[in-house]
């Protein structure tokens, strides 16, 4: 949030400078002393919230403290200003018995606060600050539906954010790169609750690209334990209709955009990136599936997945989704729902989804593998996000 000060009294200034980096500590605050400093600042530079008292000097060259009021909507709402539409407020020690200025202030969205030694103006000034408080934007989304494939990702971006409410959904901020990226948790598992998140994300943070990262069950003979499937396609398998011969499925799809394709096997075909995703697992007896003698990570870019809000516990089932589709991968609860918001989202935004086979349907199955499936998925978004798959097109606005 940045935020332009007009106060030429130093201890004023401290106490306001405090009480504002208390309610928002990241705020960008800009002090200026004297009037004409103010209106090409105005005039110059796009702020969030004005914060300005009128007995201040004329210029840095002209020290006489003046009365500024009269000239106070003129500069700060001329239409050619930069900050023409930012509210503004006020903060005076002097008298507020002026006719109707306060009045016609009020009109064009500019507050008066009488400032004193009481602490009152404090209460006033923090609910305008929350109020003015822009949208945050990000670069990129990255949804996760458990806890456990959040934390895959400590460590590999470059910096780690406290996990904390923003725009109502449950963000962790992240750097990665040259992007500015969130990690949103949807609230629960399924394609109802990753669609909204999805769709709220989209349009609060209107991020250039937005990804899914995670564990997933595979497909016997399709995918082995560890194998990181990037969708390129994926339907929902339990839409349809249920009569009294069984269930009638419907098939709806959506695919990867082709630049978006592209990158991914550029990504997933660098050995580079191949050998970092096999490295530093630290594997557990535990964490190595049945039949083989250490862990290794086939990257499938042409993965086609199934999505659906009912878990499939038995092999015979995944088997039934296989009905119609030549090679049907994995299946998982979200997928879909993401592709979907991104494909309906206002803004134009490039969508992926890269999750790893923890459970094949058969003997290797359970908790055991979750860890490294979620490492491994993290590992790829991450070096997919780093290669520039957000700035494969920019948003239309």
């Amino acid at each position: 949030m940045k935020i332009l000060v007009l106060e030429d009294e130093c201890d004023k200034f401290e106490k306001i400078r405090a009480h504002v980096t208390d309610i928002i500590p990241d705020a960008i605050i800009q002090r200026e002393l004297n009037w004409m400093d103010y209106a090409l600042a105005v005039a110059n530079d796009k702020f969030d919230l004005i914060l300005l008292d009128l007995i201040v000097p004329r210029s840095a060259r002209d020290g006489t403290v003046e009365d500024h009021h009269a000239s106070l909507v003129e500069t700060t709402r001329d239409y050619r200003s930069k900050s023409f539409k930012t509210p503004a407020i006020v903060l005076t020690r002097h008298s507020l018995d002026d006719g109707d200025f306060v009045h016609d202030l009020n009109l064009v969205d500019i507050n008066v606060i009488q400032y004193n030694d009481h602490g009152r103006w404090r209460d006033a000034l923090k609910i305008k600050l929350l109020a003015a408080q822009p949208t945050k934007k990000y670069d990129v989304v990255i949804l996760c539906a458990l806890e456990k494939e959040i934390e895959a990702f400590e460590g590999l971006t470059d910096s780690w954010g406290a996990l904390k409410s923003i725009s109502g959904l449950v963000c962790r901020e992240v750097q990665i790169g040259d992007c500015k990226a969130v990690i949103v948790r949807a609230q629960r598992m399924g394609l109802v609750s990753s669609a909204v998140t999805a769709a709220f994300a989209l349009d609060r943070f209107e991020p250039r690209l937005i990804c899914m990262s995670g564990i997933c069950g595979g497909v016997a003979g399709e995918a082995r334990i560890y194998d990181l499937l990037v969708t390129q396609s994926c339907h929902q398998h339990d839409a349809g209709k249920w009569s009294a011969t069984g269930f009638k499925s419907e098939h709806y799809d959506v695919q990867l955009e082709v630049e978006v394709y592209n990158k991914l096997l550029e990504v997933a075909s660098d050995q580079t990136v191949v050998k970092w995703l096999n490295a530093g697992l630290d594997a557990a007896r535990s964490e190595v599936p049945e039949g083989v003698d250490r862990i290794s990570c086939d990257i499938k870019t042409d993965a086609i997945t199934s999505s659906g809000s009912a878990v499939l516990a038995e092999n015979g089932q995944t088997s039934s989704l296989a009905v119609g589709q030549r090679k049907l991968s994995g299946f998982d609860m979200e997928v879909y729902s993401i592709y979907e918001a991104a494909r309906h989202a206002r803004v134009r935004t490039a969508f992926f989804a890269a999750k790893t086979v923890v459970d094949d349907g058969g003997a290797n199955k359970g908790d055991s593998f979750h860890r490294i499936g979620c490492l491994l998925s993290a590992k790829f978004l991450v070096a997919a996000i780093r290669a520039g798959t957000a700035d494969l097109w920019l948003p239309k606005v």
